[in-house]
């Protein structure tokens, strides 16, 4: 049975995974950006449709962050493929 998730837009999924990361991140950190999303065929029926590249490897752990910020937002957020008006895919 495939996982109820939240349809949203690429760049609302990305402002999602921005402003969390930002939430969390050590303060010493000024360098780290979480990698932009893109879809992706999911391999299985309870996998999401997304994924991120790799994230920088950081000294203050914000590449730890992320990987556990992307195993939460997995569950919630699936990327809207529709098609908008003058976008391409």
């Amino acid at each position: 049975m495939a996982a109820i998730r939240e349809t949203v837009p690429v760049a609302q999924l990305y402002a999602i995974l921005d402003r969390e990361f930002k939430l969390l991140r050590s303060p010493a950190c000024k360098a780290c950006t979480v990698p932009l999303p893109y879809w992706r065929k999911p391999p299985d029926d309870v996998s999401a449709n997304w994924f991120i590249g790799t994230p920088t490897i950081c000294r203050h752990r914000c590449h730890i962050l992320i990987a556990e910020l992307l195993a939460e937002l997995w569950t919630r957020y699936e990327i809207d493929r529709t098609p908008t008006r003058g976008a391409a895919l």
